[in-house]
């Protein structure tokens, strides 16, 4: 029984290092039963792209310096957050910005911070979150592969709302 068991035991590891060997072989030269193939780390991924004006509600004019930030919804356990996914962005002297990050492919929700950094130069405003929908866009310049490419919305222009709460006395 002892000599079948060993006997058994070689044929499955002979077995075993020539499947891995083979597996090796056919990854290496790029095609198999399957076709061709490429391994590949990470995971999917598309660049979001948001673009706007922001306008004082008061009067209308275009705001510079008003930090844009892109951000996605996380759900732990205990509550939802808001999940920074770029690097922020900065209106111009027009209130036009564009912010752009990095992240899954199948969000359909991302959320723009938009926050007065001046202080009293051009007046102080609310910070204020505005949606960006991202469910019936498409995504183009992908590889094929992990890349699903960009995507890319506008939303307009956005008023903000004057703080009258934080006025100096």
């Amino acid at each position: 029984m002892a000599v079948i068991l060993k006997l058994y035991t070689k044929i499955l590891t002979a077995l075993l290092a020539l499947l891995g060997f083979s597996g090796t072989v056919i990854s290496c030269f790029g095609s198999g039963i399957y076709g061709s193939f490429s391994a590949e780390y990470g995971s999917p991924s598309a660049t979001f792209k948001v673009k706007g004006i922001v306008e004082s509600e008061t009067d209308n004019t275009p705001m510079q310096g008003i930090r844009a930030e892109l951000f996605e919804k996380y759900h732990d356990d205990s509550e939802e957050q808001l999940y920074k996914i770029g690097v922020p962005a900065y209106s111009n002297n027009n209130g036009n910005f564009n912010v752009e990050g990095y992240s899954f492919p199948h969000k359909e929700i991302l959320y723009v911070e938009l926050t007065d950094v001046d202080g009293e130069e051009n007046g102080l405003f609310e910070s204020k979150i505005v949606e960006a929908d991202f469910r019936n866009v498409t995504f183009t310049g992908g590889s094929g592969n992990w890349y699903n490419g960009e995507a890319e919305i506008n939303l307009g222009t956005i008023k903000m709302t004057s703080d009258d709460n934080n006025t100096p006395q």
